[in-house]
């Protein structure tokens, strides 16, 4: 089954683009929202491993904690809040 979207048709196989999403800084403390298919998490600028804390969409209200994060890497993710991090930020993708 072909996908239609974005103005264009994908095969059932095909990566989805991404059509839009929002940037977080742990800094300004927990964020809610609709599920999301990724995250984008932007490293420091240190080699220091980080870590990040986030509720999957298919567990609300467990929080989940990822360590020793290496950064600048897009996961395929579905999760419904960003909480902590010692992340530099996070971009939420749709």
């Amino acid at each position: 089954m072909d996908i239609r979207a974005f103005g264009s048709v994908y095969g059932q196989t095909s990566v989805l683009p991404y059509a839009s999403g929002f940037g977080w800084n742990p800094a300004s403390g927990r964020k809610n929202f609709p599920t999301c298919r990724a995250i984008f998490i932007e490293a420091k600028s240190t080699s220091s491993k980080d870590y990040l804390t986030v509720e999957l969409s298919d567990a609300p209200g467990q929080q989940a904690t990822a360590i020793n994060l290496d950064g600048n890497e897009v996961f395929p993710l579905a999760c419904t809040a960003l909480i902590s991090g010692s992340v530099n930020g996070v971009f939420v993708l749709y």
